[in-house]
């Protein structure tokens, strides 16, 4: 990697079909940034690290809205098309920016964008953005001298991906072979998330869910009856469907979960430490939604955070503080890496909980409206 080379990495774009379970609306905000990207001299490699789409909760069809569970090459085609619709301005960015000298967009791998396994997925991108030679597909990593980037779900319990059994049969079908917690998210969370699509967006997760106790039963029932379902009745109702099949191992981690109202993400940094050797000077994961650094001998660790639409929940004042946007710019070359932790300015209002709660679409529409984004649904 030559030196004047730049590395730009942020992720968790999430980027849905701008219905009511698409939690990103910044399309202004971040094609901006690419496109003043595209402008600087020299080597650049944008680095997407993961979750970069939606797939997992974007519908398959609007109007009204469908969640499939098997998911095959033709649906995720189609829930790539329904995401380019709406947020087209993002795409026309990156067409751009690859369209100049030296510029290269790397699509990592996530949880909620499974789907970019897919060939046809992949060409579709491709297409989209006037490219097959600088739009690239590294699978869960990307990695330059001194430098480890990757989204990080293979170190949470619940949604790692099985890399041996990639893909399940179904009716004659190739369809993916989703994580046991993602298809219970498909089946059972897309109508909960539609009637309250604001929550999602409220951090820290078991701290809404004590304030909110409504909610909170809501989500515990839906677990529990798709948790024991699962066990008693799925396997015999739909057994010759492999994705009702319930892992063994799953058992004790889930009822630990539903029992303490654990539904955060896993310290995936502290697990990246412990299984991974030190054999990069700089880390950078994402998938905790949150900005972290962390340092482990002569390594560094870093989660820049975000983009989606979320929010901090301070429970004395009842307030609702956007989260920052922003990203990571590194330059340099094995030990002599240098990076920056770039925010993205911004001019979000804090919100206030009880109001959020009593009028959850107001408040999507307002949000959406505060960063000139359009949603493709009445609100």
């Amino acid at each position: 990697m030559a030196n004047n080379k730049q590395i730009i990495v942020l992720g968790d774009i999430e980027l849905g079909a701008g219905n009511l379970t698409d939690d990103f609306i910044s399309d202004k905000a971040l094609s901006e940034l690419i496109l003043s990207l595209s402008q600087k001299e020299g080597e650049i490699d944008l680095v997407l690290n993961g979750d970069t789409f939606d797939f997992l909760k974007c519908p398959s069809q609007l109007n009204p809205t469908h969640y499939p569970r098997h998911i095959t090459t033709e649906i995720s085609v189609q829930k790539l098309k329904l995401i380019y619709s709406a947020h087209q301005p993002i795409f026309e960015a990156w067409k751009q920016f690859v369209a100049q000298p030296g510029k290269k967009i790397f699509f990592i791998l996530g949880n909620h964008d499974q789907d970019l396994i897919y060939p046809e997925v992949q060409k579709e991108i491709e297409r989209l953005l006037g490219s097959s030679e600088r739009v690239i597909f590294p699978g869960i990593k990307y990695e330059q001298p001194g430098l480890h980037v990757e989204h990080g779900h293979q170190y949470d319990f619940l949604f790692s991906v099985n890399f041996e059994n990639l893909f399940l049969k179904h009716k004659g079908q190739s369809i993916l072979n989703f994580p046991f917690v993602t298809f219970g998210l498909i089946s059972t969370y897309m109508t909960m998330k539609e009637e309250h699509p604001f929550l999602e967006r409220i951090f820290p997760r078991p701290e809404l869910l004590t304030h909110h106790r409504v909610v909170a039963r809501q989500f515990s029932r839906h677990t529990f009856g798709y948790f024991f379902k699962s066990l008693i009745y799925y396997p015999f109702r739909f057994y010759s469907d492999p994705t009702y099949s319930f892992p063994r191992n799953m058992f004790r981690e889930l009822y630990t979960r539903i029992r303490t109202f654990h539904w955060d993400v896993d310290n995936i940094t502290a697990l990246f430490m412990k299984k991974s050797p030190d054999r990069q000077h700089l880390v950078v994961l994402g998938h905790i939604h949150e900005k972290r650094i962390a340092h482990s001998k002569n390594q560094v660790i870093i989660h820049p955070g975000s983009w989606r639409d979320e929010y901090d929940f301070n429970a004395k004042t009842r307030e609702l503080v956007p989260r920052q946007k922003r990203y990571v710019h590194i330059t340099g070359t094995g030990d002599e890496l240098e990076y920056m932790i770039i925010d993205v300015p911004h001019t979000r209002r804090i919100l206030y909980f009880d109001e959020v709660i009593k009028d959850e679409f107001k408040h999507i529409a307002m949000a959406a409206a505060a960063e000139g984004f359009s949603l493709r649904v009445k609100v």
